[in-house]
């Protein structure tokens, strides 16, 4: 059977429904030989894990293509028969002697419907490497924090997978006196009985902590959620739990410049984009490369320079101004920044652009028009953009 994910994220959740209400049912009415049916219901993450990959859903199911899935920390697995039942080749993996029915739940969901679900009992912890060389896609919900060594394996995970959808808690403040560390690169590190008593709970990262951990672990950072509890959570209080959701594209296998249009780009007209008076962009470094600095492709119109006005150009980063111009004749030109060391460290790096002019659209337009940016098509994000060493 050849994959076929399908066609649109709205149909990604509608297949992970039904399965969902499938697979509930045969639980019910099949008991395991011994031990009991992971009590959690593993595909209600699923409208969470729509809204993460929606944007890049296309680019995500042409990549997975033809290559394995890999259910990591599987549980019975439900997640694993969702890509099996799309005619994916599919790696249940999770660790037995911690898992609440040693296995016996995913190699009975696959038996019951039919889906040729591989299944491995590995410790994570020790020496981990995936049962195959490479992988398309890694679903990854819910483990890191039951991790010893959580950095080795999601380096080494980076090696062997190209995307990864992971899942973890995190929190704001420190469970005692309150400290707060949400931006702060940290974890807590919890002793054995501090979370539902469970002696495999380990690490709780912060928001700063966990996305510092994925960028030094070669991922680049294409999207997050955050659910549960959004304001004070704790590492252990049980009702102060928050967990993040990350798409993640590895950096090995994507050694490539990644940029992405934020907010305060107009649609394509032809061979150029007008931009409003601010606009921004979201930046993925290339791996272990040294950059300087990056210029950026622009266009300016005549009728802005127009009876001696002039359109200044300017680019931020963390509310520092990395690069400036100011353009009093019409023409292509390259704006330049340049990219400070601390840049040169972020998960995902941003860019804030801004433009100062006297120039204003008529009114049959309608729009705040800043600057044109020429089109690319060359290029994945359409434009211009270029670091420089």
């Amino acid at each position: 059977m050849s994959f076929r994910m399908p066609e649109s994220p709205e149909a990604f959740l509608r297949s992970a429904r039904e399965l969902w209400v499938k697979l509930k049912d045969e639980k019910h009415k099949t008991p395991l030989p011994e031990g009991d049916w992971y009590p959690f219901d593993t595909l209600s993450c699923a409208p969470i894990v729509t809204e993460l990959i929606s944007r890049d859903f296309d680019a995500l199911a042409a990549d997975i293509a033809g290559r394995p899935v890999a259910d990591i920390g599987c549980a019975d697995g439900d997640l694993a028969m969702l890509f099996a039942g799309w005619g994916a080749e599919v790696d249940a993996i999770d660790y037995a002697p911690n898992n609440i029915n040693r296995m016996l739940g995913v190699q009975t969901l696959g038996r019951v419907l039919g889906l040729p679900v591989r299944s491995y009992d590995m410790n994570l912890d020790h020496d981990f490497q995936l049962p195959r060389d490479a992988y398309g896609l890694s679903l990854f919900l819910g483990i890191l924090y039951h991790l010893k060594n959580p950095y080795a394996v999601l380096e080494q995970l980076a090696f062997q997978t190209r995307w990864c959808i992971l899942s973890t808690r995190i929190a704001q403040v420190t469970p005692t006196v309150r400290a707060r560390v949400e931006s702060e690169p940290i974890a807590y590190l919890a002793d054995g009985r501090e979370i539902g008593n469970d002696a495999t709970n380990y690490w709780i990262f912060s928001a700063g902590g966990l996305l510092r951990i994925l960028q030094r672990t070669r991922w680049a950072i294409v999207a997050c959620k955050r659910i549960g509890c959004l304001v004070d959570s704790s590492p252990i209080d049980p009702d102060g739990d928050e967990r993040m959701f990350v798409l993640l594209k590895s950096r090995v296998n994507f050694p490539e410049l990644h940029v992405r249009l934020q907010e305060g780009w107009h649609p394509l007209e032809g061979s150029f984009r007008w931009t409003a008076k601010s606009f921004g962009l979201e930046v993925v470094l290339p791996l272990e490369k040294p950059f300087s600095g990056f210029s950026l492709s622009v266009f300016v119109p005549r009728q802005t320079v127009q009876a001696g006005r002039t359109v200044r150009l300017s680019c931020s980063i963390r509310d520092r101004v990395v690069g400036a111009a100011e353009y009093a004749a019409g023409g292509f030109y390259e704006f330049v920044g340049e990219l400070p060391p601390f840049a040169l460290h972020e998960p995902i790096l941003r860019l804030d652009f801004s433009v100062e002019s006297e120039f204003v659209s008529d009114e049959s337009d309608g729009r705040e028009l800043g600057i044109c940016v020429p089109a690319d098509s060359s290029r994945e994000d359409g434009i211009g953009f270029r670091l420089l060493a």
